[in-house]
């Protein structure tokens, strides 16, 4: 649960910052391609960021094994024991999940729903060519529109003088693959539906598009003036499907500003090149500490094993244990990490003693995963009461063996720190 939110929040952090940097810099002028190519980075980047991100979480979580300000345990997350059997206390994270993931679903739904409609009129239309490009014929009423090869146009339209026009700019939005980037920002927008520079990179995407292709007409020799007086002739006509590339998708008045705007000098694309230390830069601020799995370690004459950290070496081992604080891979509980945290939830017990006496309060304890796999060295590290400190030694003892722990590829010794939190009513 944890991990989903922390995840959210940081790639809508970065959806965010890179929105922000798209508005500042690159909306206001004429490079088209490269401000498509832009949008599609920040979509790709923040994607990749999301998908290594739980990858590695699903490895490591809940286990935080990261090397700070000197020798660190590894401590699992703290598991919590009641007084009594129904927990009562509200949590509040699965409520936030499950909001999410309820009205995700309901845009996915949605999103369905639109796909379904486009296809239905693909099958349902008549396929024809017109100028030499393959359309599909339909009875509705509305601006002509494409989605991947599907060029659809009304049948009124066959005699209409800006048809010409139509179908250069439809054979564009296909030639080019728009729809795939209306896909993008779709599949953004459901999975960031709570954040409101998804919807506006949206509506980027979409705009941008329809200013490529506008591009292309006036490009093939048509009059800009006679175009944009066919695009306000279309106006009054709906939207057949709006999971497409719509003719005349609006703002149209923006369009016509920026056919009419002089083109950007050439010198401007190089701003574009900063999106590169934007996303390094929010790739570093997002990032855990370096943990010691990924970290070549270096043994000494006296025994003790180091990690470069920070420009330092970092103990993980010191001189006399027999023991390691971290290794490059941690121990395993038969089953993973789910299936010991279910464990120390069912078998730790809330003493009867501390309950009459009304004792609560958190117990640390630390145990070594031997190389064998074995659990020794049980011991309290912060005790509350003589019962629960027994309580906490007596499960934690009685634990299954582990697959151990390696380090160099050999089996090594390993201490975990464990908190219990023992809470009465």
């Amino acid at each position: 649960m944890v991990g989903i939110i922390t995840l959210l929040i940081k790639t809508n952090v970065m959806l965010a910052a890179l929105c922000l940097l798209y508005l500042a810099l690159f909306r206001r002028d004429t490079f088209f391609s490269w401000r498509r190519a832009s949008l599609l980075f920040i979509y790709v980047f923040v994607a990749t960021y999301a998908i290594a991100s739980n990858m590695q979480w699903s490895i490591a979580s809940p286990i935080a094994g990261s090397v700070d300000q000197g020798i660190t345990a590894v401590w699992l997350q703290a598991v919590e024991v009641g007084a009594t059997v129904e927990d009562t206390t509200m949590n509040i994270k699965p409520i936030v999940i499950n909001i999410w993931l309820a009205v995700t679903a309901l845009l996915a739904l949605r999103l369905l729903w639109q796909l379904g409609t486009i296809f239905w009129l693909a099958w349902k239309s008549e396929a024809g060519v017109v100028e030499g490009v393959k359309v599909r014929f339909t009875e509705e009423k509305g601006s002509p529109f494409s989605f991947f090869h599907w060029i659809f146009i009304n049948k009124n339209m066959l005699n209409d003088p800006c048809l010409h026009e139509v179908l250069l700019h439809e054979r564009t939005h296909v030639r080019q693959w728009h729809s795939v980037d209306v896909m993008l920002s779709e599949v953004c927008t459901i999975l960031c539906w709570f954040n409101p520079f998804a919807w506006i990179l949206r509506r980027e995407v979409r705009v941008n598009l329809e200013y490529l292709a506008d591009q292309s007409v006036v490009d093939k020799g048509n009059d800009a003036r006679t175009y944009q007086y066919h695009l306000l002739a279309l106006t009054y006509q709906g939207s057949v499907a709006t999971l497409s590339n719509n003719f005349n998708v609006l703002p149209l008045k923006q369009r016509i500003k920026m056919m009419n705007k002089e083109r950007s000098k050439s010198i401007g694309r190089l701003k574009y090149l900063l999106l590169l230390p934007v996303c390094a830069l929010l790739f570093m601020m997002s990032s855990t500490p370096v943990s010691a799995q990924s970290t070549k370690s270096t043994t000494h004459p006296d025994g003790s094993v180091t990690i470069k950290y920070g420009g330092k070496d970092m103990v993980i081992k010191a001189a006399g244990e027999d023991f390691y604080q971290v290794v490059e891979e941690m121990p395993q509980f038969p089953g993973g990490v789910k299936a010991l945290m279910d464990y120390l939830k069912t078998n730790v017990k809330y003493p009867e003693a501390a309950k009459a006496a009304k004792i609560e309060g958190r117990v640390t304890t630390s145990f070594i995963v031997g190389e064998d796999g074995v659990i020794r060295d049980v011991k309290v590290l912060r005790s509350v009461s003589p019962e629960l400190d027994a309580e906490a030694i007596r499960v934690m003892s009685s634990m299954p063996k582990w697959e151990p722990g390696k380090q160099d590829g050999k089996p090594v010794p390993v201490r975990y720190t464990v908190p219990i939190n023992f809470k009465g009513q």
